[in-house]
């Protein structure tokens, strides 16, 4: 009797691990033949989708180049995986790789020893793939090549079993080749492409890991499992327009939190939502209107925010930026890019900058200002003896005196404390902030995407403007956020 129980239990085992075995061997997948596109346009296309949809995975939050990096979204229990190293090293990267064998694992997610991956397939058609290719073999600085291979992904005895049933050990299919991108517009069509076959939303706002969840009733509802920086554990939002969802939500809201990383009360969208930077008005418009068009789902997902109502308020803390811009003190250092902000907006208000206002001799040219019928009744036509006119010097306005900013509560709400606090992932990365510039400092916190596209960090330029983020820098650099509790 023992003899035969223990047998039973060992023939179950075999089976088990014939089975684990099963899902880490190769599958069958065609080879696009899809050629990188390195035309000036489509490196943009390429660079804004890379940014999007593959360099959250692909480039760790320290690393300058898309090396790889631990997939800790994904539950423990399934296993350890860890995205590909895509620098142009030819064995550590993708330096050896062809075009077709890095077309099958972007439309197939088949890794090059013919394995099927934990990664999104993606069904973009063939020129935007064409473009993503043509990025990745641009030379551009997140490719530079990186000798350190990533480490292999791994399942558990349980993540490889549950991984086997629920996608067969099958990839999905799709054509090889011929799909086709629909005209960019804002419609529907191309809304529900760039959902379900550029940008993913389909697959991390559906709940489920088979790779046909996205055709059942359940699809934009929520609930999808991940692990956020902390280590806790976060669900993906409701993103149909049901009360538990978006509604009430306007395109403005929409556009800001999908592409700036700022929901409508002004808080940082959570991890591990990447920030569509490159999405212009016509694809935001047509994702907004695609999304609008899905049937609402009644699905309240714990711990997704914000839910707004008819009657939602936006906070009163929450300022526009170019209209509150003011010109430094005359002789101030000042860099080349914010002098040129400065004048632009006191060209867009009609007022001179302070300080561009000089003599004609210190200028060595014409004055710029005009002079009255009055002052300029003498200069033509008179004896060189005539009087010079005199102007009175142009009486400066004060400085508007610094706005005052409660920093330790714009840190919290702003979302900064969630990386930056005490115990916080990236807390460390503060320390740097001594040895920059205020100048550069208040670029990074309104404009982040323009130093490093594809950070995670949000666009703060439409919520504070240049003098308050100022006040929030120096907070900062005087050693602020350690002041602040502990974030666990």
């Amino acid at each position: 009797m023992r003899r035969d129980v223990g047998e039973a239990v060992r023939n179950t085992l075999l089976a088990g691990l014939t089975l684990l075995a099963g899902c880490a061997g190769t599958v069958k997948a065609p080879y696009p033949p899809i050629r990188a596109d390195t035309s000036p346009a489509a490196l943009e296309r390429g660079a804004a989708i890379f940014h999007a949809s593959c360099e959250s995975c692909h480039r760790g939050g320290d690393a300058e180049t898309a090396s790889g990096a631990p997939l800790r979204e994904l539950p423990s229990y399934m296993g350890s995986f860890h995205a590909a190293n895509l620098t142009a090293h030819p064995k550590a990267g993708i330096g050896s790789l062809t075009d077709e064998e890095l077309a099958r694992a972007i439309r197939y997610a088949v890794s090059r020893d013919g394995r099927l991956m934990v990664m999104p397939s993606y069904g973009m058609g063939d020129s935007d793939l064409a473009a993503v290719l043509g990025f990745m073999r641009s030379g551009h600085p997140l490719f530079t090549p990186e000798a350190q291979p990533a480490p292999r992904s791994e399942f558990s005895f349980f993540g490889g079993l549950g991984f086997r049933v629920i996608t067969g050990n099958e990839p999905i299919e799709r054509p090889v080749s011929g799909i086709p991108v629909p005209a960019k517009a804002a419609t529907l069509e191309y809304g529900r492409y760039m959902a379900h076959d550029v940008y993913d939303c389909a697959s991390c706002h559906t709940d489920g890991f088979s790779p046909r969840k996205t055709e059942g009733d359940d699809v934009y509802s929520g609930g999808m499992a991940f692990i956020d920086p902390a280590g806790d554990k976060v669900r993906s939002s409701n993103i149909t327009f049901h009360e538990t969802g978006l509604a009430h939500w306007t395109l403005e809201d929409f556009t800001r939190a999908v592409r700036d990383g700022l929901a409508p009360d002004g808080s940082a969208l959570r991890s591990p939502m990447p920030r569509f930077r490159g999405m212009d008005d016509v694809e935001a418009r047509a994702l907004y209107d695609f999304l609008r068009s899905v049937p609402a789902k009644d699905n309240e997902v714990k711990g997704a925010r914000p839910r707004l109502t008819a009657t939602s308020v936006r906070p009163t803390w929450v300022a526009t930026g170019a209209a509150t811009e003011t010109a430094p003190e005359a002789g101030a250092d000042v860099d080349p890019e914010t002098a040129s902000t400065v004048a632009e907006a006191a060209a867009l208000s009609h007022q001179e900058p302070s300080g561009a206002v000089g003599t004609q001799a210190a200028t060595g040219g014409t004055a710029s200002t005009s002079a009255s019928p009055a002052e300029t009744s003498g200069a033509v036509g008179t004896s060189s003896t005539s009087a010079p006119t005199v102007r009175a010097a142009p009486q400066r306005k004060p400085r508007p005196a610094e706005p005052k900013v409660d920093a330790p509560k714009l840190f919290v709400q702003l979302g900064c404390a969630s990386c930056h606090a005490p115990g916080a992932r990236y807390h460390d990365r503060l320390a740097r902030a001594s040895s920059r510039s205020d100048a550069e400092l208040v670029r990074w916190v309104r404009n982040p995407e323009q130093f490093l596209p594809g950070t995670p960090m949000p666009t703060y330029a439409d919520l504070i403007d240049e003098r308050t983020a100022r006040a929030l820098v120096r907070w900062v650099k005087a050693g602020g956020p350690a002041s602040l509790p502990p974030t666990r």
